[in-house]
C-alpha cells in the first residue's frame, strides 16, 4: 500500500490514482463533436447525484455496447478461423491473430468498465455511509490554574 493509499485511507477518501482512472473514462465519454454555437442558457444542475446517475447509466451503455462488439466479434472470429484453416494462407491466420488481439483488449476494457461502474456507485453511496460514520467530540481544554479558580468558585457558592 503507498502513502497516498494509505492517506486516502485515513480520510476515508478515494485515492487519486482510481480518480484519474474515472476521469480518463469520462473524458473519452464526454467529448461529442463540436456543433454550431447556440444561443440558449446553459442549463442549470438542481443535484449533484444526478450527474452521477448521469455517468453510472453511461458506464451501463458502455458496457452493453462492448458486450455486443464481443459478441460479434465472437462469432467472426469462428468464422475467420475456418476460413484461414481451409485457405492455409498465412495472410488469414494473421488476421485471425489480429482479431484474437482485438478481442482480448476489449474483454480487458469490460472489465475496466465494470470496476469503474462499481466506484461510481461507490461515489453515490459513500458521502452517505461517511456522514454516518463521523464522530464528533466536543472538548473543553483548561489550564490548572483555571481549573483551581473553578473549583474554589464553586466551594464559595456551595
Amino acid at each position: 500500500m503507498s502513502r497516498d493509499d494509505k492517506i486516502s485511507e485515513a480520510l476515508g477518501i478515494r485515492p487519486m490514482s482510481e480518480i484519474e482512472q474515472i476521469q480518463e473514462v469520462t473524458e473519452k465519454l464526454d467529448n461529442p463533436p463540436v456543433l454550431a454555437e447556440e444561443s440558449s442558457p446553459p442549463a442549470l444542475i438542481d443535484n449533484f447525484d444526478n450527474g452521477q446517475e448521469e455517468n453510472l447509466q453511461d458506464l451501463e451503455d458502455v458496457r452493453q455496447n462492448i458486450k455486443g462488439v464481443i459478441n460479434t466479434g465472437d462469432e467472426a472470429l469462428k468464422e475467420m478461423l475456418e476460413i484461414a484453416k481451409q485457405s492455409e494462407a498465412p495472410r488469414a491466420f494473421e488476421v485471425v491473430s489480429t482479431l484474437m488481439k482485438t478481442m482480448l483488449d476489449a474483454n480487458k476494457d469490460l472489465a475496466d468498465i465494470s470496476s469503474k461502474k462499481r466506484f461510481v456507485k461507490e461515489e453515490i453511496n459513500g458521502p452517505k455511509e461517511a456522514a454516518q460514520t463521523n464522530v464528533t467530540n466536543n472538548n473543553l481544554i483548561v489550564s490548572t490554574a483555571d481549573l483551581l479558580k473553578m473549583i474554589k468558585g464553586e466551594n464559595q457558592d456551595g
